[in-house]
């Protein structure tokens, strides 16, 4: 990979944040909306966290030239504790892949009427294949399908305004929807520490290619104002409409298709996107791990996690979301603690 432009790295910046969970609603529903106005206090620290720990995790990796994330996060040679984490984040990507191959295959059977495994089956294929294109594949995917995303759901979020009016929005630090995030702050900083794992199998491996320092920096400024155009538009009409779409799985997808069937269709269609782009990312972070200096062939390791990911695809989408990725955001805490250590102790040494 040579030449990655600032627009490439705020495309992938965005890209790994807006999986299946963000833009259908179910995510930012469980971690935000039923919260109403401290959840937009913790959108706001959401997307500032990002924005520094992506641009910190993208210069430690260029500075030292470390594509693994392991190493990112921890700065000595200490195997055990860069075992550990490497085995976290190949359990949670791997829960992820489940997720997003078993929500498309229940999207395209309420879309299209596919069977549910045919669906399956076809997203890991699909995903698997992409993936052996390397990160060049990733980005291509993400220059393709991010803007789409953002430029439709806030048009449904506009629309869906001017539509249906609206209801207050209260402030409410605690909820008890979900006992794992009973507190706005903690909600928000698992959020951030769940999501930050994902990211960081995308922004690692790209920095070390990534010739001038200043590209980091304005991709991630660029990035972070794209995600926070389409995290403000879904989230505020998931809060404005919670009545509608309180106890439905795809609140987003609710709301596109009560605003006309076409749009329902074509958000359908993103959201499958959506799904596909985080399913490709995790397959492509987990065969990146495992392979990195052991004699594997590529092929074979995708379709291993392919079939896993098929075999594993019965898993429930927003009961998975619920457990999954609040318990993946507290233990990747400490990964965002060491990357911060990490930047600190390169910062002394740096002449």
């Amino acid at each position: 990979m040579k030449n990655i432009s600032s627009r490439q790295i705020a495309l992938v910046f965005t890209g790994s944040f807006l999986g299946a969970g963000f833009v259908s609603g179910q995510e930012l529903m469980q971690f935000f909306a039923v919260f109403g106005r401290f959840g937009l206090a913790g959108m706001l620290i959401s997307v500032l966290l990002f924005g520094m720990l992506g641009f910190i995790s993208m210069k430690i990796a260029r500075h030292t030239g470390h594509a693994e994330f392991d190493r990112i996060i921890v700065e000595q040679d200490n195997l055990w504790l860069r075992g550990f984490f490497s085995w976290i984040f190949i359990f949670f990507l791997m829960g992820v892949l489940v997720i997003m191959v078993a929500g498309s295959g229940a999207l395209l059977h309420q879309m299209f009427g596919i069977p549910v495994l045919a669906g399956n089956a076809m997203t890991a294929v699909c995903a698997g294949i992409v993936a052996l294109w390397g990160a060049q594949g990733i980005i291509a995917a993400f220059g393709l399908v991010v803007p789409l995303m953002i430029g439709t759901a806030v048009l449904v979020s506009l629309l869906s305004f001017f539509s249906f009016g609206g209801s207050p929005i209260p402030a409410t630090p605690f909820s008890g929807e979900n006992p794992l995030l009973g507190n706005w702050f903690f909600a928000t900083i698992s959020f951030v520490s769940y999501n930050m794992m994902a990211a960081l199998t995308i922004l690692v491996p790209v920095a070390p290619h990534i010739e001038e320092e200043y590209r980091i920096r304005k991709g991630i400024l660029y990035g972070s104002l794209q995600l926070t155009v389409i995290f403000s538009a879904i989230l505020l009409s998931l809060m404005m409409n919670m009545p509608l779409l309180a106890q439905t799985e795809l609140p987003m997808l609710e709301l596109a298709q009560r605003l006309h069937p076409i749009l329902g269709m074509v958000y359908g269609l993103l959201l499958f996107a959506g799904m596909f782009t985080s399913a490709l990312s995790c397959m492509f972070g987990v065969a990146f791990r495992i392979r990195r200096g052991r004699a594997i062939n590529e092929h074979l390791l995708m379709a291993g996690m392919t079939l896993m990911a098929i075999a594993g695809s019965a898993a429930g989408f927003s009961k998975l979301i619920a457990i999954l990725y609040p318990v993946c955001g507290y233990v990747g805490f400490f990964a965002m603690a060491g990357i911060l250590l990490h930047y600190r102790s390169l910062k002394k040494t740096k002449p």
